[in-house]
């Protein structure tokens, strides 16, 4: 007997390794502009890729703002002055589904739930171009049953408004019986409790739990695995 018959996967992060795809990317870009990137400026644009992506989660900025103003800010702080910000977000979003990186043998594991009869589905924050391309780079466009992504969907994670669209679009859905898998507190673990369904966060970092104190609104996670073969044990109880 299976608890839960669906599973909602983030993409980058959870199945995919999404800091090696980015530094990548990164490297080939600046290289095409004649800068060879070193670890300081990985280390940074990365940082920088963080901080503006969670402003978009929280409604602070907007995709079309945060896509290019990343780089902009990048080149501000690193001196770069003759890369446009705009070309170079052009290649980088190319170049960023070139090369996939599986986590925990992804592949096999969402092979085999697939077997079991589950049905699976991306809900992702990324970019059309980028996740089309991981999709079918990766070959899980062949395992997955359907990719919901911001950029169509027309809101971010962790909104309720894109988990109801989501929901609305899998026929048949019911929340008890779906499981949201991401690495993510902010958009995955966050989205779970906005969409009513039960959350699991991919921890290999094993990073603590923040303290909730007097927040307005608390996070809950109903598990947490260090490796994605955890799953397996989770969705037969």
């Amino acid at each position: 007997m299976l608890r839960y018959d669906t599973i909602l996967w983030d993409l980058d992060g959870t199945l995919l390794n999404f800091k090696m795809s980015e530094r990548y990317a990164l490297g080939v870009c600046l290289k095409n502009f004649g800068v060879v990137m070193t670890e300081e400026m990985l280390s940074l644009y990365s940082g920088i890729n963080e901080v503006y992506w969670q402003k978009l989660e929280r409604g602070e900025m907007e995709k079309r703002e945060l896509l290019p103003g990343r780089f902009r800010e990048f080149f501000r702080q690193m001196g770069i002055e003759h890369i446009d910000p705009e070309l170079m977000q052009k290649q980088y979003e190319k170049e960023l589904g070139t090369k996939t990186y599986f986590v925990d043998d992804s592949y096999e594991i969402v092979t085999k739930l697939k077997e079991m009869g589950l049905k699976q589905y991306i809900v992702t924050n990324g970019i059309l171009t980028t996740q089309q391309i991981k999709m079918k780079n990766s070959g899980f466009d062949k395992l997955i049953d359907k990719v919901f992504i911001s950029d169509v969907i027309g809101y971010e994670k962790p909104r309720r408004e894109f988990f109801d669209i989501v929901f609305e679009e899998i026929a048949g859905f019911q929340k008890e019986r779906a499981l949201l898998i991401g690495d993510s507190l902010t958009s995955d673990m966050r989205g779970a409790n906005h969409a009513g369904v039960d959350a699991c966060w991919y921890n290999p970092g094993g990073k603590v739990l923040p303290e909730q104190g007097g927040s307005k609104e608390p996070l809950h996670v109903e598990y947490e695995i260090g490796n994605l073969e955890e799953v397996f044990g989770i969705v037969r109880e």
